[in-house]
């Protein structure tokens, strides 16, 4: 990487706001850094809200994600794969993973552990690896747990700390009006998380990734 070449951060995730829960803070601070901030939606999570019609519902997540990534200061992108079956989009999903690497040829790339309990999380990782095969250079690959506490396999780990940045990955997940429901549910294991992360650093909270490769 240059001097004056900015360090290009690529984040894959299958539904808008799992790039708060699972990273906020380091958004923030990646963004206050002067890196170059891309987040990848695979869906719009339109299976999400099923009193709602699905293309209200898809409009208000596209909103709420726009509002939270400009409110962290990068861009967002949503392929429209179909929620809750990206598995069986996987070709598709592939090929917009290869499509977005040749454009923005990320440094690092942080996704869904292919261990998280939901399957849309891992179809993603599977996407993504998908989409290296055959790549001689490979960008450093992190990932992170949603639903779930801590990964069960025995990974590296990678930590970022937030301290100056939790209360901005508060902010943003609050924009997810439509989602607070479920954001509520991901609040106390998301606090233990950064606060476990945190006491790890010897700091008030850190997010923990796990490194896919050296």
């Amino acid at each position: 990487m240059g001097k004056k070449e900015r360090e290009r951060v690529l984040i894959l995730c299958s539904h808008a706001d799992d790039e708060i829960i699972s990273m906020g803070g380091t958004i923030a601070k990646y963004v206050k850094e002067r890196k170059k901030v891309k987040i990848v939606i695979f869906t719009s999570g339109e299976k999400s809200s099923p009193w709602l019609k699905e293309g209200v519902i898809t409009r208000s997540r596209i909103k709420e994600s726009e509002a939270a990534s400009k409110l962290l200061g990068c861009k967002v992108e949503f392929l429209g794969i179909p929620d809750a079956k990206v598995k069986e989009n996987l070709e598709l999903a592939a090929g917009e993973v290869k499509r977005i690497l040749r454009e923005f040829n990320p440094h690092k790339i942080f996704t869904h552990t292919k261990y998280d309990a939901h399957p849309d999380h891992r179809a993603v990782f599977y996407a993504l690896e998908k989409a290296l095969n055959g790549r001689v250079r490979k960008p450093k690959i992190f990932t992170f747990m949603i639903w779930g506490l801590f990964n069960p396999n025995d990974s590296a780990t990678f930590y970022v700390r937030t301290d100056d940045y939790f209360e901005d990955k508060i902010k943003a997940l609050q924009v997810f009006k439509t989602q607070k429901l479920i954001v509520a549910l991901f609040y106390l294991p998301m606090f233990i998380r950064d606060r476990l992360g945190g006491i790890r650093n010897k700091c008030k909270y850190a997010e923990t990734f796990y490194v896919e490769n050296a």
